[in-house]
């Protein structure tokens, strides 16, 4: 067996997490080229446990993660690598220790989870002044914490630009990607309905009501939209306010990939439209990469960022409009079968050949680390 180093990554999600690239790249291809060991945060236990190469840490001991491992005999000399997803109270407590332990350091920016850029859009729809302040001296604690860190990973180089600019921290991109393992052909949906899915969050910013109105605009009565979601009830609250439309609407809980993946896969288009604005504008949605994977061809906001991976010939596009996005929905219902098959298949192939395709990123992330 080889002596691999090996890599600590203290994330910000809960036990049995399988957001984003936590678990095809950081769980998965990774392996191949690092020991990694990850860290999980609870709030629903108040005992460290190990399970396998997973730690479980009570969620407040967040501010202390290092000190805290190291009480549960977590050998910190023994990693060459830790990173941090997110938090940065977790992140300050690594960084000062990092010179009695040894490593190199890492910062993973997600999206939106805490995200600074994110809470800043909240603070000025909101024009509280204090929230702006506040949103200003997180910008503010995250750039001197880039200094000292040994490798940014943003999403895109696009959000690193616009919100985190200034830092001249070694950056490694990591976008959301497709898992080659898991890809599908398409596949028609049962029954004579367009089966529409959408995947994310139905917040304000969001503005998600948007795409209901426009969904209330159609003509032809021949769809159904599937929301997946981790709040089922404010989900069923929101559709209740469409009474007109709302027995064409099913929303589901989303918490576990098997599931959401067999309801991406029975559906026929993908839903990814988001508001015109900078947060949303500087990187291409993860739920993007649900959709691909099972060759679902995908709805976007018609901006630079998605026109930058896709065009006319694998996506759909419109601005963020209800009468745009009803134009562009009666569009998709007049597609046959054969062109939304086509289109969801060249997409997915794009995505497979570039660079989002965790098998191809866990290589070059590797040969990133051995670089520092």
């Amino acid at each position: 067996m080889r002596n691999l180093k090996k890599l600590l990554y203290i994330t910000d999600q809960e036990e049995y997490s399988e957001h984003g690239t936590i678990g095809p790249l950081f769980h998965g291809y990774l392996h191949e080229y690092l020991n990694v060991e990850i860290v999980y945060f609870t709030k629903y236990k108040n005992s460290f446990q190990k399970k396998n190469t997973n730690y479980i840490v009570p969620i407040q001991y967040r501010k202390h993660v290092c000190s805290y491992l190291s009480l549960k005999d977590v050998d910190l000399t023994s990693y060459d690598f830790v990173f941090v997803r997110n938090k940065l109270d977790a992140l300050a407590d690594v960084l000062k220790l990092r010179t009695m332990y040894g490593y190199k350091v890492g910062y993973r920016v997600s999206f939106p989870k805490t995200q600074e850029a994110y809470e800043a859009v909240k603070a000025n729809k909101s024009n509280n002044l204090f929230k702006m302040l506040g949103s200003l001296y997180n910008g503010y604690k995250i750039k001197k914490l880039l200094k000292q860190c040994d490798l940014f990973m943003p999403t895109s180089k696009d959000m690193q630009d616009t919100f985190y600019g200034g830092s001249d921290v070694k950056s490694f991109p990591l976008p959301a990607g497709l898992d080659p393992q898991r890809i599908t052909p398409h596949r028609e949906s049962d029954g004579d309905l367009c089966n529409f899915i959408y995947v994310g969050t139905l917040d304000t910013l969001h503005d998600f009501q948007k795409i209901l109105v426009s969904f209330s605009m159609l003509k032809s009565q021949k769809w159904h939209l599937h929301i997946a979601t981790k709040d089922l009830e404010y989900a069923r609250s929101i559709v209740g306010g469409y009474s007109s439309i709302s027995n064409q609407i099913t929303p589901f809980m989303a918490d576990n990939l098997d599931v959401l993946m067999q309801k991406v896969d029975d559906s026929d288009v993908g839903i990814a439209l988001l508001p015109d604005i900078p947060v949303y504008n500087t990187t291409i949605p993860a739920k993007i990469m649900d959709y691909y994977t099972c060759a679902l061809p995908t709805l976007l906001t018609d901006n630079r960022k998605n026109r930058t991976l896709f065009d006319d010939t694998d996506a759909l596009f419109c601005r963020f409009d209800t009468k745009e996005i009803a134009e562009k929905l009666e569009y998709i219902l007049g597609m046959s079968q054969e062109e939304i098959a086509n289109m969801g298949h060249a997409g997915q192939d794009k995505l497979l050949h570039h660079k989002r395709n965790y098998k191809l990123m866990a290589q070059k992330l590797f040969a990133q680390l051995e670089s520092l």
